[in-house]
């Protein structure tokens, strides 16, 4: 009875850090910014141009066709700057040269995407999954485990390199040139570049939706 009374609790902790840690990786938004000035429902209707920024052509593209199809999901038309032949996409958001670009592709709206790493690679050594009780002690939460008390908790890991990925957005209107909204977004260190691309287009987009703007 004695080690029953012991266990029950110690598991209810374990389950509970458990949950802790899986409510911390997830995609979110970090800060945001709006015009108060912008009418709501400022891109219904009007035509959209992706840009993305990434140091890989491949995961640059990957991000222009995820954000074309959110956008559209909402009723937005949008394209893909990829998609226009010596397009500057390097150039700043506001920069003349983009501004240029874009008037002259006939949209009515630039959104803007650099992504970046969001914190540093984690190259995961190999399997070690367990839990000890009564002494436990870790590593912290980048070396894979941390310790809690008398409880140590290592969590899986399978030989890979993770890493976040960071994503700051803008919304430019062509024709004024101005900014009117802005946001960053951050998702937890993961092997699946597609899918971090994805849930940074998806929690932004959702963001921008929120803001009034779609």
């Amino acid at each position: 009875m004695k080690t029953t009374h012991r266990t029950a609790p110690t598991r209810l902790l374990v389950l509970a850090i458990a949950a802790l840690v899986a409510g911390c990786a997830t995609t979110q938004m970090n800060a945001e910014w709006r015009d108060p000035a912008l009418g709501a429902g400022s891109l219904k209707g009007q035509r959209v141009l992706v840009v993305c920024r990434a140091p890989d052509e491949a995961v640059r593209r990957m991000c222009e066709d995820q954000w074309t199809s959110q956008l559209g999901a909402q009723g937005v038309a949008a394209g893909q700057s990829y998609s226009i032949p010596g397009f500057p996409w390097p150039s700043g958001d506001t920069s003349d040269e983009l501004r240029a670009a874009a008037q002259a592709s006939g949209v009515a709206a630039l959104v803007a995407v650099s992504l970046a790493p969001a914190d540093p690679a984690v190259v995961n050594a190999g399997p070690q999954v367990g839990i000890g009780i009564g002494g436990g002690s870790g590593g912290g939460y980048r070396g894979g485990g941390f310790g809690y008390g008398g409880i140590g908790i290592t969590l899986p890991v399978g030989g890979t390199t993770t890493q976040g990925l960071g994503a700051s957005t803008s919304l430019v209107d062509v024709g004024s040139g101005k900014l009117v909204w802005s946001g960053s977004a951050s998702t937890p260190g993961s092997g699946d570049v597609i899918g971090q691309v994805g849930a940074l287009a998806q929690v932004t987009s959702a963001a921008m939706r929120k803001a009034g703007l779609l």
